[in-house]
């Protein structure tokens, strides 16, 4: 049984596990690649363009991690950005001359909680964006992640979406209007409205969330969007770059830190299925691994159960709008009063069942 295992052998099994198992993996939600990474120019490579160029690429990164299309310029950040080379923690300069900088995310992190900024950490939505366009004489099409017959000005579209999807930290894809795609999304049906036929092509895709969008040429600034996310949709009207962007706000919205709003004490996790080691590392990485989570702690083991301790730096809805996002998780509801839990002074008040 897990618990007498556990209890026999938790020290040499726990150390093996998390340090030399590598058969574990943390299933968490989609990481953003290079989230604290940036590429800017460097016009020439003398102490002070670099020092300009670190605080230009502290910028780029500071838009993804806090969710702030601002960020990069604004007075909350301005001492960070002036001292981003204290954060660095890889640099080169490329072949095209430009220097490409990885910065330390942990220790940036902690630096926007001490100034009370929201944090956007792994919990990124994969959003699949399926735009129909109009550019008249009768050339009407759904933009596809690349094209069959090269195309300067679908190109240029995909382009913009790809800088901007960097840009924002928001994995974007785009359908690939194979057989498959065609049988159910066709120009007709997004410039139509017929929404709901769509939104399973994004299960095809593993998407979290489907972004449509009916481009106009002649009227870009007038495209009309439509995003659905959790059973709910939203619709405005703009360009290209703000609908991205709006997309992109919302999601900071939903997912990233409030650093002041963080809930005081140690509150407490279970979580049911953990039945094997493997799973019980697997689930003690992820929990490590959110945003919102200082540090967790092992209250007890079960045979079929894992109960931590968890310190936070957000709220515990960051925490369950991170779980739920994962898809490692399932909600059980609020388990308030457990006096078993941990000697009846730390109750679970919240619990989980590992479901893959």
């Amino acid at each position: 049984m897990l618990g007498t295992q556990l209890r026999q052998h938790f020290l040499a099994m726990l150390a093996a596990s998390l340090l030399g198992f590598s058969a574990v993996t943390a299933d968490a939600a989609v990481s953003y690649p290079g989230l604290y990474e940036a590429e800017v120019a460097l016009e020439q490579d003398t102490q002070a363009r670099r020092a300009a160029a670190f605080s230009e690429a502290m910028g780029v990164v500071l838009v993804r991690l806090t969710g702030r299309l601002d960020a990069a310029g604004s007075a909350e950040t301005r001492d960070l950005r002036r001292s981003a080379e204290r954060y660095v923690q890889q640099f080169r300069t490329t072949r095209e001359g430009n220097l490409w900088v990885a910065f330390d995310g942990d220790t940036l992190g902690d630096a926007l909680a001490e100034l009370g900024m929201p944090i956007w950490g792994v919990e990124r939505p994969t959003v699949l964006l399926i735009l129909a366009v109009d550019q008249g004489g009768g050339k009407r099409f759904v933009l596809t992640a690349e094209d069959e017959v090269a195309d300067p000005e679908t190109a240029a579209l995909r382009d913009r979406i790809e800088e901007l999807s960097a840009l924002r930290g928001v994995p974007i894809v785009m359908p690939l209007m194979d057989a498959q795609d065609r049988s159910v999304i066709s120009f007709t049906e997004v410039w139509g409205g017929f929404d709901q036929a769509l939104l399973d092509v994004g299960d095809r895709y593993g998407t979290d969330s489907v972004l449509l969008g009916r481009l106009q040429t002649g009227v870009a600034d007038r495209i009309r969007w439509t995003l659905y996310d959790q059973d709910q949709s939203y619709r405005w009207s703009g360009t290209l770059d703000s609908g991205i962007h709006q997309a992109s706000d919302h999601f900071a919205q939903r997912y990233a830190v409030t650093t002041g709003a963080a809930l005081l004490g140690e509150i407490g996790l279970r979580v049911n299925g953990v039945d094997s080691l493997e799973s019980y590392a697997r689930v003690l990485r992820y929990l490590e691994g959110l945003t919102a989570v200082r540090s967790v702690s092992l209250r007890r083991l079960g045979d079929d159960s894992a109960e931590f301790g968890m310190n936070l730096i957000g709220s515990l809805e960051n925490v369950d709008r991170a779980i739920r996002l994962g898809g490692l998780l399932q909600s059980e509801g609020p388990v308030i009063l457990d006096p078993d839990a941990a000697g009846g002074d730390r109750p679970v008040i919240v619990s989980y069942r590992l479901i893959h």
